[in-house]
Formats: structure tokens, C-alpha cells, sequence
């Protein structure tokens, strides 16, 4: 089982794993490492909450600022989140650990 499956059991389903076996958190897609990172410093129904509220592209832009700041990298080790585009089941974008991605797939 994977960890956001036991957090989906408190928030009534709005955390789910996708076909590819990545997080959906209120139609937001994080890998499994990124998912892991973003709850260092965000509680699960905070994730929820600002997907719901300020919406995919504003939750996107926020999570990105906020792991590429020094401070935010520095206590994680060098690790930040990007956005990339998804695997052949979710086309959009998906958020993961900047270890996770080579340079050769790019960055959004």
C-alpha cells in the first residue's frame, strides 16, 4: 500500500493512485518521490486543500517556488520539485523530485 492510500482514507478519496501508480491529489499529479517530498513540509488534506481552492496551475507555481527556494533545498538535501510531463497515462503535467528526471526530458 502506498502512503498516500492511507492518507486517502482520511480525506474521502481525494487522494488516489493513478493507473501509473502515482498520487493524484485532487486531480494534481506528484510521483511517488515527489509525493514524499511535498509532505515533508504540507500535510496531505493541505495539498487537497490548496488544489481545491487555488487550483492545479496556482498549486504548481507555489510548490515549485517554494522546494526551489535555498532554504527549502538546503533541508532537503539538494532535492526540489519540478514539474514534468506525464507518463502515457496522464498526459499533463506531473510533479516530481529534480533527481527523478534527466536532463535529456527537460523541465517545464
Amino acid at each position: 500500500m502506498k502512503i498516500w492510500e492511507v492518507h486517502a482514507m482520511r480525506l474521502d478519496g481525494a487522494i488516489r493512485t493513478t493507473p501509473d501508480g502515482e498520487a493524484d491529489v485532487a486531480g494534481l499529479v506528484f510521483s511517488e518521490k515527489g509525493y514524499l517530498l511535498a509532505v515533508r513540509d504540507f500535510r496531505p488534506h493541505e495539498l487537497v486543500d490548496m488544489v481545491r481552492r487555488d487550483g492545479e496551475a496556482a498549486t504548481i507555481e507555489r510548490l515549485l517556488r517554494h522546494y526551489g527556494s535555498e532554504e527549502s533545498i538546503a533541508a532537503a538535501g539538494g532535492r526540489q520539485l519540478i514539474a514534468n510531463r506525464g507518463g502515457s497515462m496522464a498526459p499533463g503535467l506531473v510533479l516530481r523530485r529534480n533527481d527523478e528526471v534527466s536532463e535529456v526530458a527537460g523541465r517545464v
